[in-house]
């Protein structure tokens, strides 16, 4: 079996592989002031309530945009499962060749959903992930990542709204049943998740005109949910940077058999 894990400013996601089937997934909130053990803990909690065993686990590979916690979390996957987890970034191979002005940039989360996106669907292909930053990444004709759009999260709109109004208060998202809304909840959740599909729309609109070719499109993110209904045109897949993760770890193993 192998351990994917992307790990997000807000939420880290596990899932596990047997022979290329994914067969469990599960997501916990980020948390700085974990320490090595408690994560370790956690990973083996979750394992042995999937009537799992450890032991069975040949290999794993972590994706962090977290960097404070990439080597507690390293440490803890390792001690769970006494396997090394490679990791994504400088000097593993993705296959994915980015066309950018600093291609060192590019994060390793989307290396890994344009990875996925790919492996699942092609290309041309626009990804919208929604996160703690809603990103819409573009891999042209040729298969090359050549760019993206970074805006503010869904959540984190919200929070920042609340933060600096007076008056209005932090609210839990839920998609009202109407765009105008009757109240302030209403009117800032309508905001917040209508406005996010909208954009979507329109970025995605712009980004292929742009191009000069229309896209295959998917959505993926722990906040597409939210907008998944809206986005007709776009193909729903929570799953996608773990897809992603396992081909990158299938390439570099296929690499090292052949040193």
């Amino acid at each position: 079996m192998i351990l994917c894990v992307d790990m997000g400013n807000t939420d880290i996601t596990v899932g596990i592989y047997a022979d290329d089937r994914l067969i469990t997934t599960f997501r916990t909130a980020t948390d700085k002031k974990k320490s090595c053990d408690e994560y370790e803990r956690l990973l083996s909690d979750f394992v042995v309530n999937k009537k799992l065993l450890q032991e069975n686990f040949t290999g794993a590979i972590l994706c962090s945009v977290v960097p404070s916690l990439t080597f507690t979390v390293k440490k803890a996957i390792t001690a769970a499962f006494e396997v090394e987890p490679l990791i994504v970034g400088k000097g593993v191979k993705s296959g994915l060749p980015i066309r950018t002005d600093n291609p060192s940039e590019v994060g390793a989360d989307l290396v890994s959903d344009s990875v996925g996106g790919i492996v699942s669907y092609g290309f041309p292909l626009l990804i919208a992930d929604l996160g703690t930053a809603t990103k819409l990444m573009v891999i042209d004709k040729t298969g090359a990542f050549v760019g993206c759009v970074i805006t503010p999260g869904l959540k984190l709109s919200v929070l920042a709204l609340v933060g600096a109004s007076a008056q209005l208060p932090d609210i839990s998202l839920e998609r009202p049943k109407k765009i105008i809304g009757k109240n302030t909840s209403d009117s800032m959740n309508s905001g917040a998740i209508y406005g996010t599909a909208e954009m979507i729309k329109g970025l995605a609109a712009e980004m292929e005109k742009e191009l000069g070719y229309p896209c295959k499109r998917v959505l993926t993110g722990g906040f597409s949910s939210f907008v998944k209904d809206m986005l007709e045109d776009f193909t729903f897949n929570p799953n996608l940077i773990l897809e992603g993760l396992l081909a990158i770890y299938q390439k570099n193993e296929v690499k090292k058999d052949e040193k």
